[in-house]
């Protein structure tokens, strides 16, 4: 006769065995989140889908991590400021050529359907504002890596690289922006993403020369001048900071004809272009610096090492129109007759009829819509310039301890 209390233990042990004996489940990986926030760098200006340097990274962080690596860009395009002021038109129009129209006549607005509406350059949405859109989007899971370019834009290209400019004033606009401002910025990435996950990894990306001592490709002086000042001054501030507003005549008076070949094989410059020339230089180096002194503010004591800073891999040999042309990792434009200058870029077949939508037939915007890639990185630029440099970076940082 079976003994009940001993019949009541097998029992007992016999139903616990299933829960006991059997192999626990995974859960599924949650997805690697990948955040970008900022302007044309961070959108891949002129770039098909793929060859940009975010697409490429996304597909490298999928085959070394081994699991689903999911992108957010809230709102990232061309032409994005920081947002925290002192940028003259800054948020009066959306976009950032309001002396463009009369008053009381209606701005255009970014159209903001389709898939390449972040090639339209456009003060707005700042990147605090894309930054904000975040909570809005609700992405669920916690940001894993931020990648943000910001800055360029508030100091403005056509400010930096006017020869007549007082360099006083573009330092202390690039010490603004590129640090104070930054700094701020960053500030508010770590409280929206590292605070809510102390492993997420920031990326700071910073700019590169665009224009060097080697960009004697050009077709002329003239051409030269023209596609970096399509358009005039825009405000009252820039006028008095830049005293090219006479109009592209006086211009060619200035400059002259082009260089001869054995100018151009020498490496010789003339005057005009020499001094632009020096001011991207001073650009680079004092950007460089400003960001540097962001990033380690934003890594001050006693906030954790999330943020790095990654200079691309694009120096003055890379630059624009440089020789031979096959060399520079920029797009181009390219100069017919005295025609505004015409884009070389892989999705200006895309983005030239956006502007007309845009500006219309007769807006000075127009033409400096058409060639917004004009000195932004191409195919080769966005992954041995960029990519290569973000990935080299932070493939250390995601390494498993240990």
């Amino acid at each position: 006769m079976i003994d009940r209390a001993a019949f009541v233990r097998y029992l007992t042990c016999a139903l616990a065995l299933p829960q006991t004996s059997a192999t626990p489940q995974a859960s599924p990986a949650r997805p690697f989140t990948v955040l970008i926030l900022g302007d044309s760098i961070a959108w891949g200006q002129g770039l098909l889908r793929g060859h940009r340097w975010r697409d490429l990274l996304v597909a490298r962080l999928r085959t070394a991590l081994g699991r689903e690596v999911k992108e957010i860009a809230p709102q990232v395009h061309s032409g994005a400021v920081i947002g925290l002021g002192d940028r003259d038109e800054i948020d009066l129009a959306g976009l950032y050529q309001p002396d463009l129209y009369p008053p009381g006549q209606e701005k255009p607005t970014l159209l903001g359907k389709g898939e390449y509406a972040g090639e339209l350059p456009s003060s707005t949405p700042t990147v605090l504002a894309q930054l904000d859109a975040l909570d809005a989007l609700d992405p669920g899971d916690p940001i894993d890596l931020v990648v943000v370019s910001a800055g360029i834009n508030d100091v403005r290209i056509v400010r930096f690289l006017d020869p007549f400019a007082s360099p006083k004033f573009i330092s202390d606009l690039i010490d603004l922006h590129c640090r104070r401002h930054l700094t701020a910025l960053l500030d508010r990435i770590r409280v929206r993403c590292v605070d809510r996950n102390p492993a997420c990894k920031v990326v700071v990306l910073s700019y590169y020369q665009i224009v060097s001592v080697r960009s004697v490709g050009f077709p002329s002086v003239y051409d030269f001048v023209s596609a970096l000042f399509t358009a005039p001054p825009r405000s009252a501030a820039e006028r008095r900071n830049r005293r090219l507003i006479g109009g592209l005549a006086e211009v060619e008076q200035m400059t002259g004809q082009q260089p001869s070949p054995g100018a151009q094989a020498a490496g010789k410059l003339p005057h005009l272009v020499a001094q632009i020339v020096d001011a991207a230089q001073r650009f680079y180096e004092a950007s460089e610096a400003a960001i540097d002194a962001a990033v380690a503010a934003a890594n001050r004591p006693p906030f954790s090492q999330a943020f790095v800073h990654v200079t691309p891999q694009i120096g003055p040999a890379q630059a624009l129109y440089v020789v031979p042309a096959s060399a520079s990792d920029l797009w181009a434009a390219k100069i017919v007759g005295r025609e505004p200058p015409l884009p070389t870029d892989e999705v200006a077949k895309f983005r030239v009829p956006l502007c007309f939508g845009l500006y219309g037939g007769d807006s000075p915007a127009l033409n400096e819509c058409d060639v917004a890639s004009l000195g932004h990185p191409d195919v080769a630029g966005a992954s041995d310039g960029y990519f290569e440099a973000i990935w080299e970076k932070i493939a250390p940082l995601l390494a498993p301890p240990g």
